[in-house]
């Protein structure tokens, strides 16, 4: 069943946000893998937004957005039963990316600051072991992203490059349990090694604004 959600602008405008959760099978960019993964609710619009209420599952959240402004584009997801805002996206201009999180489960809304138009899909995806690819694999990209399901079998080493001027953020969000995985958190020209440690399927999370490259065994 689909259900039809509408985004209240700032101008008075409105603009729609489709979507539904039931399991569906979907190829996530720059993986091959197939994944199981609740239909992602959909938002556009343009200038400052508050969207309508809608519903999330727990676990990893991910929002995929586009902007065409010369200003801040800041998405925030916001709970409606008095639970934490998470900071999805803060750029300033053009933007093609995508970030994620850890998300409860619950009722919650999205406020938007921006100046031009926008596209915002929110996913959940979700995997089995048979679904999810297995280490070692190389990721590389030129802005922020997502990829996955990877199958992690605990202590492990990445590899990573990126050659930009601001963050070069890598996490991988487990698909069951409460913390991510922080795999480098740099800023600027960067070239180094690291370990990491998880156990079971996880997405990996890029923030950057250049080149980069992450290879993970």
């Amino acid at each position: 069943m689909r259900r039809r959600h509408y985004l209240i602008a700032s101008s008075g405008l409105m603009a729609s946000a489709i979507g539904s959760f039931g399991a569906i099978a979907d190829t996530n960019r720059g993986v091959s893998s197939i994944q199981a993964e609740t239909e992602p609710l959909r938002f556009e619009g343009s200038g400052a937004s508050v969207t309508d209420e809608f519903e999330l599952e727990s676990g990893v959240t991910v929002a995929e957005a586009v902007h065409d402004g010369e200003s801040n584009f800041i998405v925030d997801l916001v709970p409606t039963d008095n639970g934490r805002e998470e900071l999805l996206i803060n750029v300033i201009g053009t933007y093609d990316g995508a970030s994620g999180i850890l998300a409860a489960q619950g009722p919650y809304l999205l406020d938007i600051d921006a100046d031009g138009n926008w596209e915002i899909d929110l996913r959940q995806p979700r995997a089995t072991d048979a679904d999810a690819e297995t280490l070692p694999v190389e990721l590389e990209d030129e802005t922020s992203t997502w990829n996955g399901p990877f199958l992690f079998d605990g202590l492990g080493q990445a590899r990573g490059t990126h050659d930009g001027a601001g963050n070069f953020i890598v996490e991988i969000l487990p698909q069951e349990g409460r913390f991510s995985e922080l795999v480098f958190n740099e800023i600027g020209v960067f070239v180094g090694e690291t370990t990491f440690d998880l156990e079971g399927i996880g997405y990996v999370t890029v923030d950057a604004d250049g080149p980069w490259s992450i290879t993970m065994e």
